[in-house]
């Protein structure tokens, strides 16, 4: 089946299997009564037949006179429950009608109620029954030898009882059907739904930063239980890599600190030293670097240790506005004086996690704006509820950034082309999405018709234990 009309969803898949089902079903219905009314219309045609080769018989053997006195005779023995020529009129319970006229066309036999039909079968020929109601008739009209014609009916209403009894037999299958077809489409979608819903928490929680989650098994060992064990089989191979990955970042780190910590003295020991000017500069400057490799192996130990999680244990409730108040007042002097303005838009609220970790995070955002922005550039912190987590947005209006590189800015060492001829390593705002990870929120960039704008949703500290993963 092409994609373009495969159901896409739980729903959309019990529609088209209901309405699948139901079409099939009123296929099979009208098929089984157009072959049941059909063959009783045949049964009817060949008793109809048989009775008129047997009469047709009897006139060719012992004359006209002799057929006038047997249908009158059929007639006559009719019973009183049979009393209708088309319902068992005679001795037999055969249940036919008979009209016998002459050369001339007048009626010579037969007591059935009705106009003589053309010549042939007809399917319909209205009769009067002996109550004096109206109902069909199908008949043969056959000519005699001789002249005169001989018609042979059959009460169609054994056809229209059938058709009566095949809808109510339809009908009530259908509904039969349908309820057990309902109750089992829907007995299917939620047990999907609920198993799917259960991966979809897993998963939520294992992009959220969890990597230790994985996805439930039932222990039915059938189709879902399968693709389960696959997908954790990938997620622990995907958690070894992540793992190596961040164990060798951390061993450099680490490993290097040492050594470079002693460079770093040794360096400010020769300046101390040194009485010449210009070997004072080259030194100081090599100082520099030192320390900017050293912040850089720090921030990379830290974004490892907020990745890992551990900082939870450290989580509390904190006053998000009087954290956003205390760093905006500690950067307002910079903004000022770099030509920029700092504004504030927020409103009180709690959230659980950790008082330094957010004020990290302000910070790298507010570095960044003070970097990347031309005096003049209008910089915005402001705060919203937002479904029971809180919306931390630092705006503004400077030059921003291109549609592509909106989620690339959080990768870790990533650094855009216009900011290559500024200092740093490309680790600040990967550091401020490791951190709303570790609360349990993200980052992202909102778009905006000018400039940048930077969102942290948090989840406030109602909510934190419910949004948190794991």
């Amino acid at each position: 089946m092409p994609d373009r009309i495969m159901p896409r969803s739980i729903r959309g898949l019990s529609l088209g299997v209901a309405i699948t089902s139901g079409l099939i079903i009123a296929l099979l219905g009208l098929a089984t009564y157009r072959f049941v009314h059909e063959e009783i219309e045949c049964q009817i045609n060949q008793r109809i037949r048989t009775e008129a080769d047997a009469l047709l018989a009897h006139h060719r053997h012992h004359g006209f006179a002799a057929l006038v006195d047997l249908v009158n005779t059929l007639d006559n023995h009719a019973t009183p429950e049979d009393v209708s020529y088309l319902e068992g009129a005679d001795s037999k319970g055969r249940g036919m009608g008979y009209i016998v006229t002459d050369a001339s066309g007048r009626r010579r036999a037969g007591s059935l109620v009705a106009n003589v039909p053309p010549p042939g079968w007809s399917e319909f020929v209205p009769f009067h029954s002996p109550d004096g109601g109206p109902a069909m008739a199908q008949a043969i009209n056959a000519p005699l030898p001789g002249g005169g014609r001989l018609v042979v009916a059959a009460d169609r209403a054994v056809v229209d009882q059938m058709d009566l009894k095949l809808l109510a037999l339809f009908l009530s299958a259908f509904a039969l059907i349908l309820a057990v077809g309902t109750a089992a489409v829907i007995g299917l979608g939620r047990l999907v739904r609920g198993r799917l819903s259960s991966i979809e928490g897993s998963a939520e929680a294992i992009m959220a930063g969890d990597l230790s989650r994985r996805m439930p098994l039932d222990g039915s060992a059938e189709e879902f239980d399968r693709l389960a064990m696959i997908l954790n089989g990938m997620l622990d191979r995907i958690q070894t890599l992540m793992n190596n990955l961040k164990q060798v970042s951390s061993d450099i780190a680490h490993d290097l600190r040492t050594p470079l910590n002693r460079l770093r003295g040794r360096l400010e020991e020769s300046e101390r030293t040194s009485t010449e000017p210009i070997q004072q500069e080259r030194l100081a400057a090599a100082i520099r670097e030192a320390d900017d490799l050293l912040d850089l192996f720090s921030s990379i130990l830290a974004i490892s240790e907020i990745e890992g999680q551990t900082v939870r244990s450290r989580f509390q409730s904190v006053e998000l506005h009087d954290v956003i108040e205390e760093i905006a007042e500690a950067f307002r002097p910079a903004f000022e004086q770099a030509g920029r303005s700092l504004m504030l838009a927020i409103v009180p609220v709690a959230i659980c996690g950790d008082r330094q970790l957010i004020q990290r995070c302000l910070v790298n955002l507010l570095d960044n704006a003070l970097a990347h922005t031309p005096p003049g550039t209008d910089v915005t912190i402001s705060t919203e509820a937002r479904d029971g987590q809180m919306a931390l947005t630092i705006a503004d209006n400077g030059p921003g950034i291109v549609d592509g590189d909106c989620e690339r800015i959080f990768q870790r060492f990533a650094r855009l082309d216009h900011s290559r001829s500024t200092s740093g390593y490309g680790l600040g705002l990967n550091m401020v999405a490791a951190i709303a990870a570790a609360h349990g929120g993200n980052a992202r960039v909102v778009p905006a018709a000018v400039g940048l704008t930077v969102e942290i949703l948090l989840p406030t500290a109602s909510n934190s234990t419910s949004k948190a993963p794991g």
